[in-house]
């Protein structure tokens, strides 16, 4: 079994994606800190000393709880997440997920998690979830950054090849990695 060092790993997560990634590093900084899980039977296949050494997260769509705010008002204009988003996806959560505010990333603690490199669009319907997961990041201690552009819809990073935001968003997430990256060189020659 060939085992790489987790300090290597940046994860990326996009759009409910980057609900995954950051749940994933909530798990492992709740298994650090002694804390049970939520679901229970995740606590075996959690390796809490493998943290990455970050994770980007493109639109994160991290809050399950009562639509409000972005969410309720930008499905109209959003190419991505539009109202049948919101008809089919949220009524899924009810059958499938019995508690929305514990299973809400942007809902539990941050503490513990490695850096965070938030993009998203002023103008699309996780914005808001977007901004409070960087809020809530920071006043847990988490070196987070948010990338914000507006006028464009969710996930537009992908949209790389057609429009020049996309692009210079993917360009400020290489630079994140870079600056990341010799951050933990810097470190590593000090230490």
């Amino acid at each position: 079994q060939r085992r790489q060092n987790p300090r290597k790993i940046l994860l990326l997560g996009i759009s409910s994606g980057a609900s995954v990634c950051t749940r994933m590093l909530q798990y492992m900084a709740e298994k650090q800190r002694g804390q049970p899980l939520i679901p229970s039977y995740l606590g075996p296949l959690v390796d809490a000393s493998a943290m990455p050494a970050g994770a980007i997260l493109m639109g994160p769509f991290v809050d399950f709880t009562q639509p409000q705010g972005a969410l309720v008002e930008y499905p109209k204009h959003d190419l991505i997440v539009n109202q049948r988003v919101l008809e089919t996806g949220l009524p899924y959560l009810d059958t499938h997920v019995p508690d929305r505010t514990a299973y809400s990333p942007v809902h539990r603690s941050f503490e513990g998690l490695p850096p965070l490199c938030v993009v998203v669009s002023e103008h699309e319907a996780v914005y808001d979830m977007s901004v409070t997961l960087v809020n809530r990041a920071r006043a847990d201690g988490v070196d987070c950054t948010l990338a914000v552009w507006k006028y464009m819809c969710h996930v537009f990073s992908f949209l790389d090849a057609f429009i020049p935001e996309g692009r210079q968003s993917v360009e400020f997430v290489c630079e994140w990695i870079r600056h990341r990256k010799q951050q933990q060189q810097q470190g590593r020659r000090q230490g």
